[in-house]
Order: structure tokens, then C-alpha cells, then sequence
């Protein structure tokens, strides 16, 4: 089947870039002819809607904390790496199949192209404040072939008020839902809709042989892959405390921006593909982050890592991992109180991720099989 997939295509979203290289790659693996469609939702937003979508999303206390950081908090102004975004482009349109980068209106007309729709996977749902979202499949004309949703996800586990009819309404349009873990599972019955399965990120049901690569430092290193503004003391005392087990090693921050602050860092990286940070990650010592990806690949390249988790956005998929997989130990919310001395056992993780990945291929197999008959 010709299949689009309608994913975050961020350039520099390098958990993202991953996943989305892992279901196109699983997807071409099954006999299917997969490609990345990249709609920009360019329909002007509310912003008193997203305001209001906030205050019903999450509980009182954590929507002053959302509204606060997103609209009154000072933040230091991003600079752009522009380079780095024309690299990323090249890449993907070099390695993967994508449709030139095109708005709402045109989507139809890309739909006609497709057998089957895959939305996912990431933080495709975490946009429910908008009155159009490519991601529930809003735009897509009179699209008739299969629209299927593979570990979508999302940071909340309800919806506004103003948005569950609509919401619950193209939920039921798609003939299968998958999700990437309980919150996103909760927001889908939180609009009553058929349960949805929960299966395992892409990035865990692909091996990436092809993209593996050795990179060019010999001395062993802390990775640092942190996202958000939590207090540079902060960071330096959670190195200190690894650096107790680890030993008194380099720190090498990747980042995708230009002007990120990093004084406990020893080297700090700017130009690095997704392929080069899964690199990076791969050859560390250990890895420190917030990150879901850095988690899942640090399971994957059975890494030591001790991973945190605070703000609203990112909490929900990290805890998830860390109640998943019985992570207790390593996926806390100050890493300064983390017992690092005692070892990850990777040989069970190991166990539970197989049966997992086996669970979801199959899944996303059968339900690619199923429907096909249909169209």
C-alpha cells in the first residue's frame, strides 16, 4: 500500500527525526510504500482558545504553571541554527520519501496519493486546542483509504471542553488507534472512544544498523541531552553526582540551538543530525537527560543514565517510562538523590522490550491487514 504519514517532521527534533526514520524504515520492511507528508497546519490559532484549552487541560495549579511559562516567564531568545536545518532537510529528503513542504489547503490533494493514513509517532496529540489539526486527520477532503493512529501521543490526558465533540468525532473516523502510553490512552477514552491499544515507539521496534556509526572522540564521556530551563547549579550539582560514579569524565551537551548556556558542560555540540546524536548516545559512558527518546535509546544501547522530569509538557511520557519499564531508580525528579552505584538490569529490560516490540509489530501488521481488503 502507498501509506503517508502524517508525523512532527521537526529538522531538529532529534527523538523525533529518529521515530520518524524507524516507521518509515518498518513500514518499507512490510511491503508498503511509505511517505512523509509534510503539512504545515498554517490555519491561524486563538490564542484565547489555547488559553482556555489550557485552563480545562490540566488541573488548576498546573495551568497557572503553564500559562506562567509559556506567556509571563523571561526566556532568553532563541537563535535559529539555520545550517543545521538546511543539513537536516538534506538529510531527509536524501534518506526518507518526502512530499515537498506544502499548507492545509493542498492536503486533499496529497490524500489522493495514499491507501492508508498513519498518524504518528510522538507528540502528535498534544495539540488539542486547536480547531484544526492535521494530526486528527482534519483537512484530508474526501479521503476514503485507512486512517490508522501508531503511538500517537500526547502530553495530556483530556481534552477542552470546546473540542471533545470535534475531537471525538475524527477519533472515530480512524479504523485502528494505537497509543504510546496510559496518559494519551485516557485522553482517548476521555471522549468515548474504543479503547486504544498501547504500543512501543518506533525507534524500539527498528535496529538502525545502516545509520550506525563510530564517532570521532576516544576519550570516554558523559552525554547530556537536556531540554527546558531548569537552573545551571541545578545541572552542575546532578554531574557532580554522577561524575561520583562514573569517574571525573568529559560532559558533551548536544543541542540544536545557537545560544544555549551550558557552563557545566565541557564541549557543547551544534551541528549534529538525529543519526549523529543516536551516535553520540551510543559510544557515551552515560547519559543525563529529560528526554524520552534518550531514554528509550539508552535502554536500546543498554546505557547506564539517570533521566529527570518536572515540567508539564515532557512529565507525563518520562513517568510513563518509568511505571513501563519499573525504572524507579533512574527516572526521578532530583538525580542528586539517585542511586547510581547500583547497575541497571538491562538482561530483564531486554525481555520486556521484546515482547513489547513483537506485540506492536503485530499490531500495526494486522491492522495494515485487516483494513486492506476494505479500500
Amino acid at each position: 500500500m502507498k501509506i503517508g504519514i502524517f508525523t512532527l517532521h521537526s529538522n531538529t527534533n532529534f527523538g523525533g527525526g529518529l521515530q520518524q526514520i524507524a516507521l518509515f524504515e518498518i513500514l518499507k520492511s512490510m511491503g508498503h510504500e511509505p511517505q512523509v507528508v509534510c503539512v504545515q497546519n498554517d490555519v491561524s490559532q486563538s490564542v484565547f482558545r489555547r488559553i482556555l484549552g489550557v485552563l480545562s487541560s490540566y488541573s488548576f495549579l498546573g495551568a497557572i504553571r503553564e500559562l506562567k511559562s509559556r506567556y509571563l516567564q523571561k526566556k532568553t531568545l532563541r537563535v535559529c541554527n539555520w545550517d543545521l536545518y538546511k543539513r537536516c532537510d538534506a538529510f531527509n529528503y536524501g534518506n526518507l520519501n518526502y512530499t515537498p513542504k506544502f499548507g492545509m489547503t493542498e492536503l486533499p490533494k496529497y490524500c489522493k496519493l495514499y491507501d492508508a493514513i498513519i498518524v504518528g509517532s510522538d507528540q502528535v496529540w498534544t495539540d488539542v486546542y486547536s480547531a484544526v489539526n492535521p494530526f486528527f486527520c482534519d483537512g484530508v477532503g474526501d479521503f476514503k483509504g485507512l486512517r490508522i493512529a501508531y503511538a500517537a501521543c500526547s502530553a495530556h490526558d483530556r481534552i477542552p471542553f470546546y473540542n471533545r465533540k470535534h475531537i471525538r468525532l475524527s477519533l472515530n473516523k480512524f479504523n485502528a488507534i494505537s497509543v504510546r502510553d496510559t496518559t494519551t490512552a485516557h485522553l482517548v477514552e476521555s471522549v468515548k472512544c474504543r479503547k486504544p491499544a498501547i504500543v512501543a515507539d518506533p525507534t524500539l521496534l527498528y535496529d538502525f544498523e545502516k545509520y550506525i556509526k563510530p564517532v570521532n572522540i576516544v576519550e570516554p564521556y558523559i552525554f547530556a541531552y537536556v531540554l527546558g530551563d531548569k537552573p545551571v547549579e541545578w545541572h552542575a550539582k546532578n554531574i557532580e553526582h554522577i561524575r561520583k560514579t562514573v569517574g571525573n569524565i568529559q560532559v558533551i551537551v548536544l543541542t540544536s540551538e545557537l545560544n544555549e548556556n551550558y557552563p557545566w558542560a565541557d564541549r557543547i555540540l551544534t551541528g549534529e543530525l538525529a543519526v549523529d546524536w543516536m551516535n553520540l548516545l551510543r559510544n557515551s559512558q552515560f547519559v543525563y537527560t529529560n528526554s524520552f527518546h534518550a531514554v528509550l535509546f539508552s535502554l536500546k544501547f543498554h546505557k547506564e543514565f539517570v533521566a529527570y522530569y518536572g515540567d508539564l509538557v515532557r512529565s507525563s511520557r518520562i513517568v510513563g517510562l518509568k511505571n513501563q519499564f519499573e525504572l524507579n531508580d533512574r527516572i526521578v525528579k532530583e538525580p542528586i538523590k539517585a542511586n547510581l552505584f547500583r547497575k541497571i538490569y538491562f538482561e530483564k529490560l531486554d525481555e520486556k522490550i521484546s515482547i513489547l516490540k513483537t506485540n506492536s509489530v503485530k499490531w500495526l501488521s494486522h491492522s495494515l491487514n485487516k483494513y486492506q481488503d476494505k479500500l
